[in-house]
């Protein structure tokens, strides 16, 4: 069973096999969107993950949820109902610490500047990177309890469903290896770039991982040209991806 079946079927044993696709679903293009760096979409979509979790504890709690299509109750109340559920008869992670996870998500969509323009906080990296975080977590719980596993078992399965969108690269301690030796070096420097972002990689960590011949020929002839089309941002000695960058990385069939 691959990862992503293994999830589904967890997540369909507690809900329904339409809930578990929505849910997936969500979460894909919400890891997708992060991984280009494209921030405020990935706040739009954390709603809509919170959506399709929000169900999923109402079906788990009371064994129903509101349709697909039309408006959740207000989401303080939904909190609250869902919480009232016995303990007896639902785990805590369902009825307690998934839904007040959820309703983080829904606090950055509603007052950050995501939905409407205004003076609000713009979109950025710690936003979208504390919603990720959110959904992997809350995709976490619902394995563990669905699964009955160890949360660590629960986080490597869904840790495994966000690396494949990066399956060229290979890391082990400090080491870094491209698993496609023919591709070009620039294409290699791009993918670990990609894989690692939103770090600054110093140079030397990308001339071992991509095994070019020549520090100075490789920052000259790579990492510069790179840069000079804007593809990374090279300086002092170290580079980190740009949004073209990404970009290319996502579109290019390796």
């Amino acid at each position: 069973m691959t990862t992503r079946e293994e999830i589904f079927a967890s997540i369909a044993a507690v809900s329904s096999g339409d809930l578990a696709n929505r849910l997936l679903e969500e979460y894909d293009e919400l890891a997708n969107r992060f991984s280009v760096a494209d921030f405020r979409p990935s706040e739009l979509s954390g709603a809509r993950f919170s959506e399709a979790a929000f169900r999923v504890c109402q079906e788990v709690c009371c064994g129903k949820h509101t349709p697909v299509g039309r408006r959740l109750p207000n989401i303080d109340g939904l909190v609250r109902d869902l919480e009232q559920t016995p303990a007896s008869k639902v785990d805590d992670g369902f009825r307690i610490h998934i839904p007040r996870t959820l309703r983080v998500i829904y606090d950055l969509r509603n007052k950050r500047d995501v939905v409407h323009l205004g003076e609000g906080v713009s979109p950025n990296l710690p936003d979208a990177t504390l919603v990720l975080m959110c959904a992997s977590w809350v995709m976490a719980e619902v394995v563990r309890i669905s699964h009955q596993c160890s949360i660590e078992e629960a986080q490597r399965i869904v840790d495994n469903l966000v690396e494949r969108q990066t399956p060229l690269i290979w890391t082990e301690d400090d080491v870094i290896r491209v698993l496609k030796p023919e591709l070009v070096y620039r294409d290699k420097v791009l993918l670990v770039l990609h894989h690692l972002q939103p770090e600054r990689v110093d140079e030397r960590v990308l001339f071992e991982a991509v095994e070019y011949s020549s520090l100075s020929a490789f920052r000259r002839n790579v990492l510069q040209r790179l840069h000079d089309e804007a593809l990374i941002d090279f300086r002092d000695g170290a580079a980190r991806i740009l949004p073209p960058g990404n970009e290319y990385v996502v579109s290019a069939a390796f």
